[in-house]
């Protein structure tokens, strides 16, 4: 059995306001996710178009406006160059997983510090982060192919669709509506997989820090964990998604601030807070199993006295 949903969010919500310092792990990943991204794919369009910015930038009259001359000696030098965008991508792509992988960890070890003791330190950002990082990061691994396997519900849509596509281009009106139908169906049936598979899999970060397990059984224990609580864990997932809407929401409705109000927020109060409701959520059945477990071996004693 798990605590309640009103007092995780009341008792987490207190564990927050006394524990600001956890909305310290999104901000060192949002930051390092940002540096990573501009250095890497900067130089990869530093190699691929350094040699004709000097002679291309006097055609460029005016700011935000490319004539099409000058796209027209671009493009070539993108195909030329796909390898190099592929493999800077690719390795973006891995330095973003294995930073989040490892500040998500870290802010789970924080939370769980903060919920059991009621302060935390970035020390325990550090100690879960190095320990936990790769687990979480193959975790996450699985968990997504998982989630790719969703692409099935594409394919008829797309085999219909490709005859009329062979002989009229794309979004031109021509094809056959029962086609382009059928990719509709499949895009909806894709969402909601990929909507159920995120509440199903919520908490597998949580099994694979908290319990201290390798990614299988992380993403074992987390499947286990849904079965068990599934409006528990459908609840939560909610609140978190209605929030996380409504700030955006809200916020990003401000002129010229409002994503970056946004952004703020979601840093340092909905991730933060998150993180705090769902260790709490999974703390409180560990606790509970090893209460009925000190209940059951005092029952015990007794009867053997």
């Amino acid at each position: 059995m798990v605590e309640e949903l009103g007092s995780v969010l009341r008792n987490g919500f207190e564990t927050w306001k006394k524990n600001l310092i956890i909305a310290l792990p999104f901000l060192f990943s949002l930051v390092l996710t940002l540096i990573a991204a501009l250095v890497i794919l900067g130089a990869a369009i530093l190699i691929i178009f350094g040699s004709l910015f000097a002679s291309l930038l006097p055609a460029v009259t005016e700011p935000g406006e490319i004539p099409p001359e000058v796209i027209e000696q671009l493009w070539p030098q993108i195909l030329q160059h796909l390898d190099v965008l592929a493999g800077a991508i690719i390795v973006m792509a891995i330095l973003v997983l294995l930073i989040n992988s490892f500040f998500t960890a870290g802010a789970i070890g924080m939370a769980k510090e903060a919920t059991v003791q009621g302060k935390t330190t970035l020390a325990a950002m550090t100690t879960y982060g190095k320990r936990k990082f790769l687990s979480l990061l193959v975790a996450n691994v699985i968990v997504g192919l998982i989630a790719l396997a969703g692409v099935v519900f594409l394919i008829p849509g797309v085999l219909s669709l490709l005859p009329a596509l062979s002989t009229s281009p794309p979004f031109s009106g021509g094809g056959d509506a029962a086609a382009f139908a059928a990719l509709g169906i499949g895009i909806f049936l894709l969402l909601m997989y990929l909507l159920l598979i995120s509440i199903i899999f919520a908490v597998t970060p949580y099994a694979v820090v908290l319990d201290d397990l390798r990614a299988v059984d992380g993403v074992k224990r987390g499947f286990h964990f849904f079965r068990a609580h599934k409006r528990d864990v459908f609840l939560l997932w909610l609140v978190v998604l209605v929030l996380a809407i409504a700030a955006s929401m809200l916020l990003g409705a401000i002129p010229s601030i409002g994503q970056m109000l946004s952004m703020a927020v979601s840093v340092a109060v909905i991730e933060p807070l998150s993180v705090i409701w769902w260790s709490r959520v999974y703390l409180s059945e560990k606790a509970s199993l090893s209460a009925n477990l000190d209940s059951r071996i005092g029952v015990l004693r007794q009867q053997l006295e």
